[in-house]
């Protein structure tokens, strides 16, 4: 049954021939459930809950949302303010999104900015209707063209390079690296909305929480977390890149300090996904552990980066070293979201040792 039904019913477990059991439902839920004898259901088994889920359709197409919406357009409202009406429904979980005029025409500075939305930010739509007081928007997703873990690594790894290469452009003052990184940043966004999307659509069917790769409702609002701070990270690489541009060769003892920073934040940005996406409790508490150092190289970079009167700009290296902090503390926000989401999993283990062992081992002071 659908995991929303609060009616509860007790039944038992019947055998019918040696080898067959059955169990009754009842009627009331097979009408609201639209199915009826002959259909087919499937029964999944949830070892982690000891449970059995029971999904009605089996083999039929996932629902990948919501209907249909209209966007009424007024004269008042400007482009940006109709874009963020759009990503809204595209993350509320909409199949088809009209956009209507009061009254006129939709002016070309609009059309041209719904063109651009939908080209760099919202994966799986396209417009599929155009005329001179209406847009038709439509996502051609299905559930699931990627699994939510999947589409994590891949924004990691594109943060991770951007990260990377906006070092890479400091280091070399590249500023056709750097204005790589700053376009790359759209790349994260993208997976940003739709995994955002998944996760809206998943908390409203089991069925879809279990096809994008999660165990329960409450996976979701970890994955979000985590998916807004490597949108975070991302955001703070391009910042990085955006300011190498502005400045001179840098000292190479302050780049060396630049640089460690860079490679402690890269390092519990790595372990703290990984400690999410393999759900290990031990890997994210080191990861926290070791994020706390990042505080400490800052000051010993904007220390040593003092010394140096002469060196111009140094405001923008100040910038650039609290980009990197926050890098790390997005991070470590990260594998605190890991350390939450698998500590009832710590705990089932320290139980489970508890009842081999009853009487537990002597302690001798």
């Amino acid at each position: 049954m659908q995991a929303h039904t609060t009616n509860k019913e007790v039944r038992k477990i019947q055998l019918t021939g040696k080898s067959t059991y059955i169990l009754s439902l009842p009627k009331k839920w097979i009408k609201e459930m639209h199915i009826g004898a002959g259909d087919q259901v499937t029964l999944i088994h949830e070892p982690d809950s000891n449970s059995l889920s029971m999904i009605t359709g089996s083999g039929r197409p996932l629902s990948t949302g919501l209907e249909a919406a209209t966007i009424t357009i007024s004269p008042k409202e400007g482009p940006e303010t109709i874009k963020r009406k759009v990503v809204s429904m595209y993350l509320a979980g909409y199949s088809i999104i009209h956009l209507k005029i009061v009254s006129g025409r939709i002016n070309p500075s609009l059309r041209e900015g719904i063109r651009e939305l939908v080209r760099r930010s919202l994966v799986g739509t396209e417009i599929i209707a155009d005329s001179s007081d209406e847009i038709t928007l439509q996502v051609l997703l299905s559930i699931p063209e990627l699994s939510v873990n999947t589409a994590l690594r891949r924004m990691y790894l594109i943060a991770s390079a951007m990260h990377k290469d906006a070092m890479m452009a400091l280091a070399e003052l590249n500023s056709e690296l750097a204005n790589g990184v700053v376009r790359s940043d759209d790349e994260v966004d993208r997976f940003s909305l739709y995994i955002s999307r998944s996760l809206v659509l998943a908390l409203h069917n089991d069925e879809i929480l279990r096809e994008i790769g999660l165990h329960a409702a409450s996976d979701c609002l970890s994955y979000r977390i985590a998916v807004k701070s490597i949108e975070r990270i991302g955001d703070h690489a391009a910042a990085i890149a955006e300011k190498c541009q502005q400045l001179q060769k840098l000292p190479s003892d302050l780049l060396s300090k630049i640089n460690r920073m860079s490679e402690l934040a890269l390092s519990v940005f790595n372990d703290s996904v990984e400690s999410l996406l393999q759900r290990d409790y031990e890997l994210a508490d080191r990861t926290v552990d070791r994020s706390r150092a990042i505080r400490q190289l800052e000051a010993d970079a904007i220390t040593h980066g003092a010394k140096k009167k002469e060196m111009a700009h140094f405001d923008i290296i100040r910038l650039i070293l609290e980009d990197i902090r926050r890098t790390a503390e997005y991070a470590s926000d990260i594998a605190e979201t890991a350390i939450n989401e698998t500590i009832n999993e710590v705990i089932g283990n320290n139980r489970s040792q508890a009842d081999l062992n009853p009487k537990g081992t002597a302690y001798h002071a």
